[in-house]
């Protein structure tokens, strides 16, 4: 599922991350720094939004264990658009850096720390199959 920030950014960045989990605390705290973030959850996805974007991608940053294989996409973008710069991550913690180092570089309001997000991030991924509090044996999803 492909999501399109409807904020107003200068720079765009294509999140290709299945792990919902890492994917959107990643996106919201790109936002926060100004980007505009587009999701994408595979990588045939994330090919087909930078094959067809009508607007500029400044750089993508994908998950080597991404759906669909996260290498693939660099080679993609390596062969079809050679400009952009590919991020690669595949852990929470490369994740976090490559975001927080994006950060640093933008001129976008102030960011969440990077610590606290990783530890969000964590939390997150420890907690998700536990039953929400106060909806039974429904699980987080």
């Amino acid at each position: 599922m492909t999501n399109l920030s409807s904020a107003p950014a200068t720079r765009t960045i294509l999140l290709a991350e299945d792990e919902v989990f890492i994917r959107m605390p990643i996106a919201k705290h790109l936002r926060e720094c100004g980007y505009r973030v587009i999701e994408a959850v595979t990588a045939h996805e994330a090919i087909d939004v930078l094959d067809h974007a009508d607007f500029a991608i400044n750089a993508v940053i994908t998950n080597l264990a991404l759906a669909g294989d996260g290498f693939g996409i660099a080679k993609w973008v390596r062969e079809h658009r050679p400009e952009l710069t590919v991020l690669l991550t595949g852990t929470p913690e490369r994740s976090v850096d490559v975001a927080a180092g994006l950060c640093r570089e933008s001129s976008g309001r102030g960011a969440v720390d990077p610590q606290l997000l990783l530890r969000r991030i964590r939390w997150l991924l420890a907690n998700r199959n536990r039953p929400v509090p106060g909806r039974g044996a429904q699980r987080a999803v």
